[in-house]
């Protein structure tokens, strides 16, 4: 049975891998998708695929902007969003912790507000954030990441919670290591990731795609104000330090 998607998708951090793939797969379930980049380049990344996208710019406009793209509102939201920026907790300079706070923590809140606001007209919306293990548990050097990523899953499972009587809903899905964009380098340098997994090897983009639709669907709907896990039990083990 195809899932049902009632109004646009949009996916925020659109030209990574993970989000290409996801709006791929999508579109194959019938949904219609826009892509949010940052810039040219990551615009340019999705035309090449054959998505459609738009720059971010301001968040407030990106419902608009969206529907006059694919002449549909925006019906559900896919949240990918995240900077680069890893460090040390006490070794992070302060123009570094504002341009995090403004990046992974401000940009996602303006973001959520402006769909959410534009979702509540038609008493629809089913939002999804794509958080990690490492808010869970995080690695030397990434309590920045970690702290971004339960920021973003406290913002929405309030939203689930505070919208649901007006017809939205929200839910959080948390990855673990993943061969795809920004994993890549980890993983390459860090072999014995691999074998702490219960299956022996890391999860792949085709391993969450399906759990990630399902998530994003009008299915989906009763899972809100949660975290799922899709991890590959990684969260289950008592895990060597890497």
């Amino acid at each position: 049975m195809r899932l049902t998607f009632s109004g646009s998708v949009l996916i925020l951090g659109g030209s990574s891998e993970l989000g290409r793939a996801l709006a791929l797969a999508l579109r194959a379930e019938g949904a219609q998708v826009c892509c949010v980049c940052r810039d040219d380049v990551g615009c340019a990344r999705c035309t090449r695929d054959g998505l459609p996208a738009l720059v971010l710019g301001e968040p407030e406009s990106l419902p608009t902007r969206c529907e006059a793209l694919l002449g549909l509102p925006v019906g559900h939201l896919a949240d990918l969003l995240h900077s680069r920026f890893e460090c040390l907790v006490g070794m992070a300079a302060p123009q570094a912790i504002g341009a995090w706070a403004d990046n992974d923590l401000v940009l996602r809140a303006r973001c959520l507000r402006a769909v959410s606001r534009a979702m509540l007209a038609r008493r629809f919306g089913r939002c999804v954030f794509v958080s990690s293990s490492a808010a869970q548990r995080p690695s030397p050097g990434q309590g920045w990441y970690a702290a971004a990523k339960l920021a973003g899953e406290a913002l929405y499972r309030s939203l689930g919670v505070e919208l649901a009587g007006r017809g939205l809903s929200a839910c959080s899905a948390r990855l673990s290591w993943l061969d795809a964009g920004r994993g890549h380098g980890f993983l390459s340098g860090h072999g014995q990731a691999a074998r702490a997994m219960p299956a022996g090897r890391c999860l792949d983009v085709a391993d969450v795609l399906p759990g990630l639709c399902f998530l994003l669907s009008a299915e989906a709907a009763a899972i809100n104000g949660s975290v799922v896990t899709l991890d590959g039990g990684l969260g289950a083990l008592k895990l060597p330090e890497l």
